[in-house]
């Protein structure tokens, strides 16, 4: 019953507004509202809730609580956008969830969306025009029509200049105020005026053809004409000297400044009271200046009148105190935190003009430093150290040295000797190498098979006799590898040295006395190192490419020529500069060293008869080749 009233009444309703003339039928929101109807009509059956019936009579109560209060007494997952929060006036009786949703949806305007089983509910989202922004020029007449709705003046002036050819700039601070006109068919300079005209500004036109938009002055009171009357009386007066000044403003804190030998006590009088800022001389600079600034800032072009004497200027408030720069009021003092870089290690890169006349004072602990001067130096002072705190760079760099060695080595022969006590049991190795000691038994018992195959006998050896027989060859290759990983800022070394010390004996005699000369023996021991030491240099640019300064050496101990006598050394270098990419891999090497060795042995004349040599010596063939290779990868990490 309650269904067939709300039809009722809605019918109502637009018969009644289509009678008066008021509302017009919104086909596309039909069209929509139909969509979602038929959507949640047939969900019912799969989302019992939706058929569920409700009771209640709300006022004053906000859609999105009125909704979330119908989702938990009907069981029905409902998401609900929180743009929906405006209230609501309504009492429903024995009505289903689903004409509760329905009957708001098209109250309020709303779209109706289902994700499985969970009802998404949420605002429509309207189309934005975009704002009116046409212009046109006939070259034929020289026309310019125009329909622009809140478009900045910059954009404006360029589009008309692209299009026109005519050169149309806003003065500083007005390109982004906001444009609103409607002009048909009139003259480029008619239609330029009438833009500003509307939008309380002022068009110049140039000499040489500009037009220039400037912001209009509020017009002055009686009284502050009568001044400003008499001001440029007065300053009319002092200008008949053999100088020339002349100050206009363009707009906010934009001046437009010609002099010529001017006094530049007149010229900051006279920007001062042309842009409205409050000044006080506490003395009065000497000197001329002849100058001209357009578009300039009150401020910059007091610091530049200011730079070449010995007067500087601070603000206080809306004041401008300009003064000599050693006046205790015009001082200025400043604690500066560094932020990136160590205070103790920054003051050697201030330029001597800025620091010279500022005292300064560090504060380790709060990685601080205090600024005490003049105001134009201390504040050049800091600008400059705000530029140099930035940021540096740590770099990760990973070394892998690989000192590739092989060893080739051949020994052959016969020894034979008489030692002191009777020679141990027979051993050795037979093969793949013969390396084979015997003893006096086993030649015995060698020479007893000889003896029964002849007449003669050699005989027997002393028990103490022993015989090495050796014929063998080796060949070694021996890799060490060291992988350090380095880590250092930009610009600093990262230095690596692993080393081994050994020592020798030093013998020094002293001789004291000459009649009864006495000797003292002093026995000092010294040391000799052999390292490897790695010295890097990373110097990070612009685009990620590390310039690396790359030093290398290698020392290593060779055999002593005496017990007591320093090891000797061999020692390799490698000095480099190369270029790489950020975690780019290069190789530095090449540097080999090949040693040879041999020694023999043997009978006279019989070691150097063919065949018969390797019976009668003892030979020793050692090759030995080294070669160094360093692999160097950077990465930056910060």
């Amino acid at each position: 019953m309650l269904k067939i009233k709300i039809i009722i009444i809605s019918i109502l309703i637009s018969l009644s507004l289509s009678s008066t003339g008021f509302g017009q039928i919104d086909t596309s929101w039909t069209i929509r509202y139909d969509s979602i109807t038929k959507k949640v009509r047939s969900l019912e059956k799969s989302i019992p809730g939706l058929s569920e019936e409700v009771t209640n009579s709300v006022t004053g109560v906000k859609l999105d609580e009125f909704l979330r209060a119908l989702a938990i007494s009907s069981g029905v997952n409902i998401s609900i956008d929180p743009g929906m929060n405006f209230q609501i006036i309504n009492n429903f009786n024995n009505v289903t969830v689903s004409d509760v949703l329905l009957f708001l949806c098209n109250e309020y305007k709303f779209d109706i969306s289902f994700i499985g089983n969970i009802v998404v509910i949420k605002q429509i989202e309207k189309p934005v025009k975009p704002p009116a922004f046409d212009v046109q020029y006939d070259p034929k007449s020289s026309n310019l029509s125009l329909n622009v709705e809140d478009i900045e003046l910059g954009i404006l002036s360029q589009k008309i200049t692209d299009i026109t050819g005519k050169n149309v700039i806003p003065a500083n601070g007005l390109s982004n105020q906001r444009i609103n006109a409607y002009v048909q068919n009139m003259p480029i300079t008619s239609t330029l005026d009438k833009i500003a005209y509307s939008n309380n500004l002022i068009l110049k036109t140039t000499q040489d053809g500009f037009y220039l938009f400037e912001k209009k002055l509020p017009e002055k009171t009686d009284a502050q004409s009568q001044k400003s009357d008499l001001t440029a009386l007065n300053f009319k007066n002092e200008k008949e000297g053999n100088y020339k000044l002349s100050v206009n403003l363009l707009g906010k804190d934009s001046l437009t400044l010609f002099a010529e030998k001017a006094p530049i006590c007149e010229i900051l009088k006279e920007i001062s009271i042309k842009s409205g800022n409050n000044f006080v001389m506490a003395s009065i600079p000497k000197g001329e200046l002849s100058l001209q600034l357009i578009g300039a800032k009150y401020e910059d072009i007091i610091r530049s009148i200011l730079s070449g004497t010995d007067h500087v200027f601070k603000k206080q408030g809306n004041i401008y105190v300009i003064g000599n720069k050693n006046s205790p009021d015009l001082m200025k003092q400043v604690l500066i935190q560094m932020q990136y870089r160590a205070v103790d290690s920054i003051l050697y890169l201030i330029p001597k003009d800025l620091i010279g006349d500022i005292e300064t004072r560090i504060f380790k602990e709060q990685n601080s430093i205090m600024l005490s001067g003049p105001v134009d130096k201390v504040t050049e002072t800091e600008k400059f150290l705000q530029q140099i705190d930035r940021l540096v760079p740590v770099i990760s760099i990973e070394v892998m040295i690989i000192d590739y060695n092989t060893t080739y080595t051949v020994s052959s022969g016969i020894t034979a000797g008489i030692g002191q006590n009777p020679a141990p049991p027979t051993s050795g190795q037979v093969f793949p190498s013969l390396d084979l000691n015997l003893n006096a038994n086993s030649i015995n018992s060698l020479i007893n098979r000889f003896n029964g195959l002849g007449f003669a006998k050699i005989g027997k050896v002393t028990p103490n006799f022993y015989a090495q027989i050796r014929a063998l060859e080796s060949q070694g290759i021996l890799n060490i590898r060291s992988t350090p990983i380095l880590s250092t800022l930009n610009g600093h070394e990262a230095k690596l040295s692993i080393g081994t010390t050994e020592y020798y004996l030093e013998e020094q005699l002293n001789i004291i006395g000459t009649q009864n000369p006495q000797s003292t023996k002093i026995d000092t021991y010294k040391p000799v190192e052999a390292e490897l030491a790695v010295i890097i240099t990373p110097i990070v640019s612009g685009d990620d490419q590390i310039t690396l300064e790359i030093e290398v050496t290698q020392s290593d101990f060779t055999d002593r020529i005496a017990t007591t006598a320093p090891p000797g050394k061999v020692t390799r270098t490698f000095k480099s500069q190369i270029r790489v990419k950020n975690e780019e891999m290069i190789l530095l090497g090449g540097l080999e060293e090949n040693r040879s060795n041999k020694t023999s042995s043997g009978t006279p004349f019989l070691s150097r008869i063919p065949i018969l040599k390797w019976i009668f010596s003892n030979r020793t063939d050692e090759k030995t080749k080294a070669k160094l290779n360093i692999f160097i990868k950077p990465t930056i990490i910060s």
